[in-house]
């Protein structure tokens, strides 16, 4: 693998490889290649042999790396005692980033390191924009009377039929064809848990949140990564990404009017 990872560099084109062999490749420079080494083979994917079929996989096997270490060390720079939920956040904003990185073919000037500080610069200002610009309170207006906003009562569904309706949508979420086996994997490891043991209590800092000021006013449940990893047999920062693969993903394919758990 060394060899094949050398030539790449030095003939700047990815190797026709098998699927096998090129699976091989992804999770070595996912897994095992050293910062710099990275940072060239992602160079030759972007830069030099980008109309090759496997060239976005290989630029994201290099790249994607950097993405937990820089959501953490900007996480550490704002925050005093940064949560899961923000360096999600973070994590999530600067994967997006390297993503746009390769999708907007840039030209870059050919000096020393100039690629390697716009990866890096990209990811860290793709990390702080989402968190800053988070949209949960999108089109959220104000009132003086909120009673101008209720909405109108409806007769209640037993609780039954809505175990069953929670069930056939759980079941239409897991299945859903669109996700990669990988993204499935985690949903369905996450059902199987269950709330007691794949969700945990939001852990509140002292500082950045309005609810910390009332430590027991606010809480709301968040996702534990960590059994999820654990159960899996993953790293946290595999569960971050598929979760937030399978957000966009069933975001857009049931709740793209944001009406789906909305009452009428």
């Amino acid at each position: 693998m060394f060899d094949i990872v050398t030539n790449l560099i030095s003939e700047r084109k990815i190797p026709a490889l098998d699927e096998l062999q090129m699976e091989a490749l992804l999770h070595h420079l996912f897994t095992a290649t050293p910062r710099d080494i990275r940072i060239q083979v992602a160079e030759v994917a972007y830069r030099f042999d980008r109309e090759h079929p496997r060239a976005m996989d290989v630029f994201l096997a290099s790249a994607l790396p950097f993405a937990e270490p820089t959501a953490r060390g900007r996480a550490a720079r704002i925050f005093v005692h940064p949560s899961d939920l923000q360096i999600d956040l973070l994590y999530g904003g600067a994967v997006k980033a390297v993503t746009a990185v390769f999708q907007t073919k840039c030209a870059r000037k050919p000096e020393e390191d100039a690629f390697r500080r716009y990866l890096l610069r990209s990811m860290v200002l793709g990390a702080v924009r989402a968190y800053f610009r988070r949209e949960e309170n999108h089109g959220i207006r104000t009132a003086a009377d909120l009673t101008a906003f209720a909405a109108p009562k409806r007769p209640s569904r037993n609780e039954v039929e809505d175990e069953i309706i929670t069930w056939e949508l759980l079941d239409r979420v897991t299945t859903s064809p669109q996700l990669r086996p990988p993204v499935r994997a985690t949903l369905e490891c996450i059902r199987s848990l269950g709330p007691d043991h794949a969700v945990k209590e939001h852990a509140f800092t002292a500082s950045g949140d309005p609810d910390a000021w009332k430590r027991d006013r606010g809480r709301r449940p968040i996702l534990d990564s960590k059994v999820i990893a654990e159960a899996m047999g993953v790293s946290k920062a595999k569960v971050h990404q598929y979760l937030r693969e399978a957000r966009i993903i069933l975001r857009q394919a049931f709740n793209q009017d944001g009406k789906l758990f909305l009452t009428h």
